[in-house]
């Protein structure tokens, strides 16, 4: 493969591979926590001390500090070439890898940006006439919504016109053709019209918080019920969620709510229910499954109880098998024939609601129930059957522990074991004997990097002022350095972050701190970043008063140096005690 791999491409595809699924069909994993480990395969040893994170989706061995995104791994694992490496996860997630004669497009990473912009120029242009719509307003208030819930899901409305949100955007720049390849603009016999009108507006958001799709609800009779963005350069509906990047902004959810509808997420929300996320009316794919287990390891599939919603959990669970390793737990809701989640807790409340979510049957549960239709369980034949009937879908599980134990309940029912190959091969060739890792101390600057590179968006609040102090600070070049980065940079993700510092010389030390433990929520990461920026502060006032206090041992100081002394010191006393009155 020549040329070069576009970074844009990298840090889509690390953001859509499982890192989990890719390690765990080579290595083993059981859950440990939030994390997942195993016993090293680059060094022997008897206690785990390899660790593969979902959320950062990134692995480390505290024991031989081999560290690296899924790229990495299969680098080191497998044997392969970097672009080897990026070719075999493009084609695991249904990727195609682009490749330049030289340096990065350019070119086409401006053109995706325009894309992203005017779909978030169209959004605002929605929520705008949301505003100004009182039909629209009536229509929501009516279905419970409140407006703060609506501004959450940056709801809005499409004027009932041919081309309003067209003329907007075109006198902002945008060229017809552009707005027909993102879907905003539709075409019948050569005449460009606006393809959403008069309906609510559910804006789709990427995992980076991007519009990058629309579902648009109609408010009376006339036309379908949804209408949908089509699949474009930036939307692609088997690969997004919509409510996901909402789900995620509190942290780790306990559990995800798949349900099916736009209007389901939003209104469970409205009731208190957070982390439910919809398939975008198709049928759940493999990808939406990765999605869903990076975000949480308890998933409930929430499906009316009629036939079409007993097919969509079948197929759910059909995908979902691959990716069961053990830690991974799903269950299926089956409402009330007539009822959907919107209905449901109006009709009920949110504690109702969630107490049925709580009796959802487990999935080995529905499995076998399903499998068992129409046979008679007392004969062989009727055994027989199931062990036809269930043997292909237990073959698609990972080998562990939930893989034996649903072996083991087709075999109470069957009397009959099915046979499991060996899939797990030794690769005591990669293996080195001992480890010579030693874990870096910490400091200043190293928590301050770890807060970056876990938090890269956090760089945006360091000030001029900041960045002096950390400028004052011995051996600050890679951290002034990850700062500008980061800046640059506010939106990427943690494992793209060090897929891009690959090469560069802190590469090893900015793996290691991604194994450093930072405040979960945004305002305690903002009161250690405070912290930390207080310290160095503290710690650049107190080198300039020894250099002045040794100065004034020896020779004496100036009087312009006797104030700076005092100011110095009345500085780092305020540093040191700064007030809590009136404090943010």
């Amino acid at each position: 493969m020549a040329g070069r791999i576009p970074e844009s491409f990298i840090d889509d595809l690390l953001e859509r591979v499982d890192i989990v699924q890719t390690i765990h069909q080579r290595v083993p994993l059981k859950p440990a926590g939030r994390e997942y480990q195993a016993c090293c395969p680059f060094h022997d040893e008897k206690t785990p001390s390899f660790t593969v994170s979902p959320q950062k989706q990134f692995y480390h061995c505290f024991g031989c500090g081999k560290h690296g995104s899924a790229i990495g791994f299969l680098m080191e694992y497998d044997g392969l070439a970097f672009t080897d490496a990026v070719a075999e996860l493009a084609q695991s997630v249904g990727m195609q890898v682009p490749v330049t004669a030289g340096s990065n497009d350019p070119e086409r990473t401006d053109r995706l940006e325009q894309m992203f912009n005017r779909m978030q120029e169209a959004a605002s242009f929605f929520q705008l006439n949301l505003k100004r719509h009182e039909p629209a307003q009536n229509y929501l208030r009516g279905r419970g919504l409140t407006g703060e819930i609506c501004a959450r899901f940056k709801m809005g409305y499409a004027p009932d016109a041919w081309q309003s949100l067209s003329d907007h955007l075109t006198a902002q720049g945008a060229t017809q053709q552009q707005l027909l390849e993102i879907g905003l603009l539709a075409e019948n016999e050569g005449r460009m019209y606006d393809k959403f009108r008069d309906r609510i507006m559910f804006p789709i958001l990427d995992r980076r918080g991007r519009v990058c799709g629309f579902g648009g609800r109609a408010m009376g009779e006339r036309g379908p019920k949804y209408l949908n963005s089509p699949e474009t350069p930036v939307f692609h509906k088997g690969r997004e969620l919509y409510g996901l990047y909402q789900a995620r902004q509190g942290g780790k959810p306990d559990q995800l709510l798949l349900v099916e509808g736009y209007m389901d997420v939003v209104a469970l929300s409205q009731f208190g229910i957070e982390g439910a996320v919809a398939a975008l009316g198709t049928a759940t794919t493999e990808h939406q499954v990765r999605l869903l287990f990076q975000t949480s390891d308890n998933i409930v599939c929430c499906f009316d109880g009629d036939r079409a919603g007993l097919q969509a959990a079948w197929k759910a669970l059909q995908v979902m098998l691959p990716q069961l390793i053990a830690g991974r737990q799903v269950r299926f809701l089956f409402l009330p024939q007539g009822e959907d989640p919107d209905s449901l807790v109006r009709k009920t409340s949110a504690e109702a609601f969630l107490e049925q979510v709580r009796q959802a049957e487990p999935l080995s549960s529905f499995l076998f129930r399903h499998l068992q239709e129409g046979l008679d369980m007392q004969s062989a034949e009727g055994r027989a059957s199931l062990v036809a009937r269930a043997g292909p879908l237990l073959a698609k599980l990972p080998a562990g522990a939930y893989h034996d134990l649903l072996h083991d309940e087709l075999e109470n029912l069957t009397r009959h074991r099915l046979q499991s190959g060996d899939i797990n091969v030794e690769k005591a060739s990669r293996r080195s004997p001992t480890s010579q890792y030693r874990p870096v101390g910490k400091t200043l600057l190293r928590q301050l990097a770890a807060l970056l590179v876990q938090r890269p968006e956090l760089a945006q609040q360091l000030d001029r002022q900041a960045i002096e102090i950390v400028q004052s600070q011995k051996n600050a070049a890679a951290v002034l350095e990850l700062i500008d980065f980061c800046q640059q940079s506010p939106q990427i993700s943690t494992v793209a972050l060090l897929e891009r510092w690959r090469e560069h010389a802190a590469a090893g030390l900015l793996a290691e701190l991604v194994t450093w433990q930072v405040p979960e929520t945004d305002s305690g990461q903002q009161q250690e970043l405070a912290h930390v920026l207080q310290r160095l502060h503290a710690e650049q006032l107190s080198a300039r008063i020894d250099l002045l206090t040794t100065a004034q041992q020896q020779t004496g100081l100036s009087e312009e140096q006797k104030l700076e002394l005092r100011e110095l010191l009345a500085a780092k006393q305020q540093v040191q005690n700064p007030p809590t009155s009136g404090s943010a």
